[in-house]
């Protein structure tokens, strides 16, 4: 056989070795990388659980505060309209009475001009 043809195939047979000795550390790196992210994953799932829970007690409150506040809310309506209603009684109770001082006090306003 041929001198290159030895030397070559010792070359290839090295540099093949070589990239298989680099492949195996990458891939002892890279299961070690995916054992760190299933970690942190681990993690990240319990924080977000704990944040979880915390929101939906905060929802719970705020949808107690928005239903004791819409009860409160029409309440308050309910007594506006009340005391509306009963201010407009007493409106059409005295508007007659107002009306008719009114137009005398204008009757007397006038007679006294006349007389003058």
């Amino acid at each position: 056989m041929p001198e290159w043809v030895v030397s070559s195939v010792g070359i290839y047979a090295v540099m093949g070795s070589i990239f298989f000795i680099v492949m195996a550390v990458l891939c002892v790196y890279a299961v070690y990388i995916l054992l760190d992210i299933t970690r942190q994953i681990r993690s990240l799932t319990a924080r977000v659980s704990a944040l979880t829970e915390k929101v939906q007690g905060i929802a719970e409150r705020v949808d107690g505060v928005t239903s004791e506040l819409g009860v409160r809310a029409s309440g308050l309506a309910r007594m506006v309209d009340e005391t509306a209603s009963s201010a407009m009684r007493v409106v059409d109770f005295v508007a007659p009475v107002l009306i008719l001082v009114g137009a005398v006090s204008r009757i007397r306003a006038w007679t006294r001009g006349r007389r003058r």
